[in-house]
């Protein structure tokens, strides 16, 4: 997948940009549901330090998929909204965020209970969710893939 390779190629259209971040939001909730099932007392914790560990190296590129102009498109091919580039700063924060908090996850001993596991992980969800209510517009019913 091009989102964890070394780099991203960007055309001017950015349709590149729209599918790989994409393609990111799509393994971050993969990897959230593994610790999801974690926190819940299935699944193994070395599948819950890993996912982790992939949703910490996806969120220290995900300011770099949102290159300016690549919000062209909004309700139509991307659920990005302006808001984006508008407070660039507070969308960079946002990402940090879910960084460092599944880095928390991802750190040695983090996920040593089931109740830890749940607690931590939980925090992961919650700066998605902080970072989506500002920035993720609503899906509509027919959106170009």
């Amino acid at each position: 997948m091009a989102v964890l390779g070394a780099g991203m190629a960007t055309t001017p259209a950015f349709a590149d940009d729209v599918k790989d971040r994409k393609a990111a939001m799509k393994s971050i909730s993969k990897a959230n549901k593994v610790l999801k099932a974690y926190s819940k007392g299935k699944g193994k914790k070395a599948a819950a330090m890993a996912a982790a560990k992939k949703i910490a190296a996806v969120g220290k590129k995900l300011p770099g998929m949102f290159p300016k102009g690549s919000g062209k498109g909004y309700g139509k091919t991307t659920r990005a909204k302006p808001a984006i580039w508008e407070d660039w700063a507070k969308f960079k924060k946002a990402a940090g965020a879910m960084t460092a908090a599944a880095n928390k996850v991802a750190s040695v001993g983090q996920l040593g209970t089931k109740k830890t596991g749940m607690e931590v992980a939980g925090g992961i969800g919650k700066t998605c969710g902080g970072c989506h209510k500002q920035f993720r517009g609503p899906k509509p019913k027919k959106m170009k893939k």
